[in-house]
């Protein structure tokens, strides 16, 4: 599989981290953080022992950790390497990313537009907590608050468990879509587009909303196919 850009993503339906009651939580959350945020690179190994003097933990709370990091696709275990962070072939993602806008496709379609109120000002508060942390240069908020905005949106189909696929292949696609959080104008350009589906949600057009959410993945997605492209 083959190394690409990482940066950013998810968490809970509002734009704070999830509660993390128990140490492999705590783990949990931190590793994903390093990960997404490119402090842990693309193959590079990560130790029981040296997580569990990290973190303060036993080595169990660490595989409890590291084999829900291995469900959700950040990480994976080698052969005679252990577990290290996935890094991904360009056409795997490609297949990823047309099964995501399908299933965000079948979301919107389910969605009942105009959108109420309620949840206009739910999506409103996230993305201007969003805009904020972003100018704090507080990436790791960033990214709860994009993944806050996402799972509110696609949580808002009605099916509870078409909401769920498409949160498992978010999540599955982080290390790609994660990518523009860290470069400022890709940054940018994602708020604005939030602010562009608040604006379709609320003037009830679901077509353009399909298009939007779209267009959206493309700039990861892109920066996939050129890493490809200048691979040796």
């Amino acid at each position: 599989m083959s190394a690409q850009p990482t940066a950013v993503m998810p968490s809970t339906s509002a734009a704070t981290p999830r509660a993390e009651a128990r140490p492999q939580d705590r783990v949990f959350q931190a590793l994903r953080r390093d990960v997404l945020l490119g402090r842990l690179r693309p193959r590079e190994r990560l130790v029981e022992e040296e997580l569990a003097a990290r973190f303060a933990v036993g080595r169990y709370v660490v595989r409890a950790a590291l084999d829900e990091l291995t469900r959700i696709g950040l990480v994976e275990r080698r052969p005679n390497r252990g577990v290290v962070v996935s890094d991904y072939d360009p056409s795997q993602i490609e297949q990823l990313y047309e099964v995501r806008e399908t299933l965000q496709r079948a979301a919107i379609a389910r969605m009942l537009l105009p959108a109420s109120r309620s949840l206009l000002d739910e999506l409103t508060t996230i993305n201007r907590t969003y805009a904020e942390c972003l100018a704090r240069g507080e990436l790791d908020a960033v990214a709860e608050a994009n993944a806050a905005f996402h799972r509110t949106l696609f949580g808002a189909c009605g099916n509870p468990f078409l909401a769920a696929a498409i949160e498992q292949h978010w999540e599955k696609s982080a290390l790609v879509h994660g990518y523009a959080i860290g470069v400022p104008a890709l940054a940018a350009r994602s708020h604005a587009d939030h602010e562009a589906m608040i604006a379709c949600l609320a003037e009830g057009d679901r077509a353009g909303l399909g298009e939007l959410c779209s267009r959206h993945m493309q700039p990861s997605l892109e920066a996939v196919r050129k890493t490809a492209r200048t691979r040796p």
